[in-house]
Parts: structure tokens; sequence; C-alpha cells
């Protein structure tokens, strides 16, 4: 208890004796007096409340999947600053994505809600607005009396208040679209925020931006939240590590020829000489495993990840791949000094997520948007510095949701999360309380570009079972009421037994109990979203494209 709450509770003892002793007139000044010092107690707690709030940091990484980190398994990716944050933390290893693509996915991490919901992505019908982004993790953080911070990709792309994003963050060092390796070297609305940088790899630059907000938020006398979106790994940055020649897009020639990466620690030679497989599954048939009627491979997905379907190409995409991630790691490193070297490490939470993963030549293709594990699982961790020694370096299989992510922003730091809000905060797992979480998670994605299908699905134990639908471009409401209309495919994979997801099961099991259930769980959330979305069209203003 602080001596300010010593003294108020001293003379609020006297003043209790007072009014006991007191009367008339004189009784009732006493009274007022009183509640005056009730009055002081109170905010006298709730400041107290504030000033032990937490920092928060949470980084974003774009395209990463699962298991790409050393401290997760990884057999030679060298991430010594995040294995360091996964010793002290907790890790979610069943952490999937809302919505395996990019613009949907971040549109969902801002304000808690599938796509279904909040009807923002690259094939919806929508934008989003500034009544539905009033109540995102960022603004709602702002409003309770957070600096709020915002560095890297935004992502979200389609959303009314395009070019004043700056105003909806204390500090901002972002852009939209898809920027390049060197940005610099590039002259577009994406690449020009940094053109006054002085590092030249984006990476970097966003690690300087960190430092800059750290500095400044560490003397504003109030707990700060920093959203830091990487652009890494994403092919946007891996292809463009190397542009000198035709055809770069492909990523047919080394990185490590372009004289301005020959002999860097990290993107010249690293991993180059290492001799690890490439998916035995590279440039073979991708049909064999979603039927050309549903996905044609040839309308967009194989010319935009060219690389991936080649199997010289696709070991120079690993090689890229992988170096980002330890380039990303090393600007991780730097923000873990900054924090120490400020005196405030020991009060900020940091969690990590990414925005999907990717297949990269695994069944024949490349590319995201679908419900494979590669695709839609991610990798996931919360290091909390309050976390009790014996919990450091837990993982939790428990099934986590992206949805989680902003609830647990905001439990932290003691505010609401809005009904509309889909997810569970992640807080209680950290603790170790597991008892009565989700047994099942829904999937979907609703991105419908490049000939891709509908896509919804549920995991369950040792189960996920996937349904997809003929797309539609731009979709509406009624074009993901799934009510009454078969699926153009299905898949059943036993994760167990085939992690791999390479043996669909659906004609095997096609009469069985489990399929029935796992089919009507599906129907049914399906139906619950739709229902969501109806009432929260209502509720918040949505603004057609």
């Amino acid at each position: 208890m602080s001596l300010m709450n010593v003294l108020l509770a001293f003379a609020l003892f006297v003043l209790s004796a007072l009014v006991l002793m007191a009367g008339g007139v004189k009784k009732r000044f006493v009274l007022l007096i009183l509640l005056l010092v009730l009055g002081m107690i109170a905010c006298e707690q709730n400041q107290q409340q504030k000033a032990q709030r937490p920092n928060i940091i949470f980084l974003l990484s774009d395209d990463q999947r699962d298991n790409t980190f050393g401290a997760m398994g990884h057999p030679f990716v060298r991430t010594p600053n995040v294995d360091r944050l996964l010793r002290q933390g907790v890790r979610f290893s069943n952490t999937y994505i809302a919505e395996p693509v990019c613009s949907p996915s971040r549109a969902s991490l801002f304000t808690g809600m599938h796509e279904r919901v909040h009807g923002v992505g690259f094939s919806s019908s929508y934008q989003m607005t500034e009544d539905q982004w009033s109540r995102s993790y960022p603004a709602l953080l702002r409003e309770n009396g957070y600096t709020t911070g915002f560095i890297g990709k935004f992502g979200v792309e389609y959303y009314t208040f395009r070019g004043r994003t700056a105003e909806k963050f204390d500090f901002w060092y972002a852009h939209d679209g898809w920027t390049k390796f060197f940005p610099k070297e590039h002259d577009s609305f994406s690449t020009r925020p940094y053109h006054d940088a002085e590092a030249d790899i984006i990476t970097p630059i966003m690690g300087e931006a960190i430092s800059a907000f750290l500095d400044s938020a560490s003397t504003a006398g109030r707990p700060f939240c920093l959203s830091v979106s990487f652009n890494v790994p994403h092919g946007s940055q891996t292809t463009s590590m190397y542009t000198g020649y035709e055809g770069w897009h492909d990523m047919i020639r080394p990185a490590d020829e372009n004289p301005r990466l020959r002999g860097h620690p990290v993107y010249g030679s690293l991993y180059r000489t290492i001799d690890f497989p490439i998916p035995g599954d590279v440039g073979t048939d991708p049909h064999r495993h979603i039927p050309r009627h549903v996905l044609d491979q040839d309308r967009g997905r194989k010319k935009t990840y060219k690389y991936d379907y080649a199997p010289g190409t696709v070991r120079e995409h690993h090689i890229r791949y992988f170096q980002t991630i330890t380039g990303m790691d090393r600007v991780i490193g730097g923000m873990m000094r900054d924090l120490e070297r400020l005196g405030l490490a020991g009060r900020t939470v940091i969690i990590f997520a990414s925005d999907h993963g990717l297949l990269m030549g695994e069944y024949g293709m490349g590319g995201k948007a679908l419900l494979y594990d590669l695709a839609c699982k991610i990798p996931c961790f919360i290091c909390d510095p309050g976390i009790p020694a014996a919990k450091k370096g837990k993982t939790v299989d428990r099934l986590v949701s992206s949805l989680d992510i902003p609830c647990t922003i905001l439990d932290y730091a003691g505010v609401a999360a809005p009904q509309e809000m889909s997810g569970r905060s992640l807080v209680p797992l950290v603790r170790g309380e597991e008892s009565g979480w989700r047994e099942q998670l829904f999937l979907e994605s609703l991105f419908t570009l490049r000939d891709n299908p509908f896509c919804e699905g549920i995991r369950r134990g040792d189960w996920k079972y996937i349904r997809m639908f003929d797309g539609a471009e731009p979709y509406d409401e009624s074009d993901v009421d799934f009510t009454g209309r078969k699926p153009a495919f299905e898949q059943l994979f036993n994760l167990k037994k085939d992690p791999g997801e390479k043996i669909n099961l659906i004609d095997r099991y096609q009469d069985s109990r489990l399929l029935g259930t796992l089919r009507s769980s599906v129907k049914a959330r399906s139906a619950e979203l739709n229902a969501r979305r109806a009432r929260y069209l209502k509720t918040y203003e949505c603004v057609p494209r």
C-alpha cells in the first residue's frame, strides 16, 4: 500500500469516528468530507492500476509459417533472440490464423472478428470504416490512456480513412501496399516513407523506427502499445533482394550475386552451403490434391508464385525466406536491448504472431489462402515478464485463434473487449489455467482471386475437415451463405497419422459419425457467423468499395 493510501485510510478512520459523534449540520458536513476522501481513495487506486498496466509490443511477421524459429525445432535457421524470448515465455503450438491471406487477416487482428463478420478483404464488397476502427484494439487502447505506435505494413488495404491513418496512432512509420527489400531504390507510395531512413534494407529500417518509438515512449509517463508489422519473409521482399536482371521476380539467380548483398552476414552466403531438402512434390501435378475444376492453378496462382513450382527456384526461395527470418531476429534482438537499456524490459509484454503461413512447393503449389496447416498455422508466443519461473519456456498445445490476440492485448491493458470480438484472452493459458478452453476451432478463407474457392473447415482433436465452394468476386453476404449448397470439394485429414495432410480420407469416412459431426459443426458455425454479420450490419456503418 502506498503512503498516500495509508494517509487516506487514516483520514477515513478519523472521519468515520467524527460521524458517529456529530449531529445535525455538523454531521452532514463530515459526511460530505467523508465522500470526498472516498473519492480521493478511488482516484488514487485507479491511478495505481493505470500505472501498473504493462507496456505491450505486438510483433507480426508476414507469410511466416509455424516451426520456423530455432527454438521451435527448425533444424538450421538461426534465431537466437527469438529463441531467448521463447525460453522466457509461453508458446502456443496450435495457433491458426483466422483468414490466411494478408488484408483480411490484418483486419481480423485489429477488430477481433472473422472476415465473414467485419466484411473487409481482397474479395469482399466492403472497406473498413472509421466506425469499425474505433472498436479496434489500437483505438481502444489509445482511448484508455495508452500511447500507441504502428511500424511497417498496415496491410488492411481497403478502408475509408486511407491517407489519414497516421492520425489513428501517436507514432506512425508505416505504409500501405507492398514495399521492397531496398525501398530507397524504388519510388512508390509503399517505399517513399522509408527514403529518409539511415539503413537501406527494410527490416533494419523497421529497427530504427522501433528504437525511435521506445526512446520517446519511455518518457511519456504512460503505458504504450507498439504494433510492429514486419514485411518479411513475404515474397515481395525475397524476390526484390536482387532485381538487376530479367526475370528477377522468379528468383532464378542467387541473391548474393547482387553486389549490395555479397559478403553480407545475413543476406550473403548464409544457408547457401546447407544441403537441406526441398519439398518432394515440387513440380508435381497440384490437381492431385485439389481438382482443377475447384482450383485451377493456371488461373493466377502458378504465375504469382512461379518460383515455387520448379525445383531450381524453390531452393532459392527457401534460402531467401530463412535469411529474412534471421534478419528479422536481429532487429528483435536490438529491440530487446533497447527495452533493457531504457529499463522497460521488466514491464513490457511481447506478443508474436504471423499474418498466415505459406505453401512453398508442397502439394505441387505455392501461395496461401487455403486451409492446409502450412498456410494457416502460425508461430505464436507471449513473453510476459510476470510469468512464474516454473512456466517459462512452456508449450501450450490448446487450439488458439489469431482472433484471441486482440482480446489478449486488451486484457493485459485492463480494457474490456467489445462484445463483437470472437476470441478469448490467452492470459489464462499463459498462467497455466487451461480448464474450459475450446475443443474445436472454425477456419475459413474467403479469398477468391486466382480461382481460389471459398474454404471453411474445423479443427478438432486429431482431425481437420474442410469444405470448398465455388468462389465469387467480389462476394456479398448471399455468396457466403452456404445453406443447402453442396460443397464442390471436401477434405478430411487425420493430423496425428498424416501431419503433412497428404491423405484425404473423405471417401473412407463418408458415412461415419465422425464426419457427420464435423460437417454439422462447420455448418452450424458458418450459419452463426452469417447471423452475426446480419446483426453487425444493423449496428455499425459498413461502406461498399
